[in-house]
């Protein structure tokens, strides 16, 4: 296993707020994974081999009904990580976390994990913080489910997906999409199909592109600018 350098932690939100000497007590046991999209990494009640630190890569949080449907519970880019309910209990996870978009990404064993919690104070609070924040997130994402169009969430959608990939371009499929958004293709098509007409988009052959990302902000609703918000005021260590 390779050790992450200083300079390369710089691409995780979570690993940019420790403190050096923290940092590095687990540098050495994380590497460097860029692993394919649609790649489970946890399982629902199963304790998970490893956890991720995405830098470029994004993850879904997915829950599967009895009948199979699946809906998107969360996302979790480089503001973040998954495994955080190791913090209570390794079989504690209800969703299917899987690779949403590629990128790279720094991971370490679970085992090493719950080690580096009980040595860095920093990191704890860190997480409880992180924990904190999701809870916002998941009450914001109902209110949002409910409340808004399927044309304001995905724009929504797209907006966190390339904040996260730190690129305005990115791998994406419809039928990935209607899973996300916990709608039938058909809608995913014609709110696409919206979108480019209204040149803030190019979407092709499971290629999106945004073109105009003012526009397509102004076409999202609240909610990314609320949670972003959010992240920032709760992440901060004092």
């Amino acid at each position: 296993m390779c050790s992450v350098a200083t300079s390369d932690r710089l691409g995780n939100k979570i690993l940019e707020r420790l403190p050096e000497p923290d940092f590095q007590r687990i540098a050495g046991q994380m590497e460097k994974v860029c692993p394919e999209v649609g790649m489970v990494v946890a399982f629902p009640d199963k304790e998970p081999k490893w956890v991720h630190f995405p830098v470029s890569g994004v993850l879904s949080s997915v829950v599967v009904l009895e009948d199979g449907s699946t809906v998107e519970a969360s996302t979790i880019g480089n503001e973040g990580m998954d495994g955080l309910y190791l913090l209570a209990d390794p079989l504690a996870n209800p969703y299917r976390i899987n690779v949403q978009v590629q990128g790279d990404m720094y991971r370490m064993s679970a085992a090493a994990f719950k080690r580096a919690l009980h040595e860095s104070h920093a990191l704890s609070q860190l997480l409880m913080r992180y924990a904190l924040v999701l809870i916002q997130r998941g009450a914001q994402n109902g209110a949002c489910i409910q409340h808004h169009t399927i044309e304001e969430r995905m724009c929504r959608w797209l907006l966190e997906t390339a904040h996260r990939k730190g690129e305005d371009r990115f791998g994406l499929t419809q039928e990935f999409l209607s899973d996300m958004l916990g709608v039938r293709r058909q809608s995913v098509n014609l709110t696409a199909r919206i979108l480019q007409q209204a040149n803030l988009i190019k979407y092709h052959r499971g290629e999106l592109t945004i073109l105009d990302r003012t526009g397509l902000e102004e076409a999202s609703c609240e909610c990314f600018r609320v949670t972003s918000q959010m992240y920032e005021r709760m992440m901060t260590l004092r």
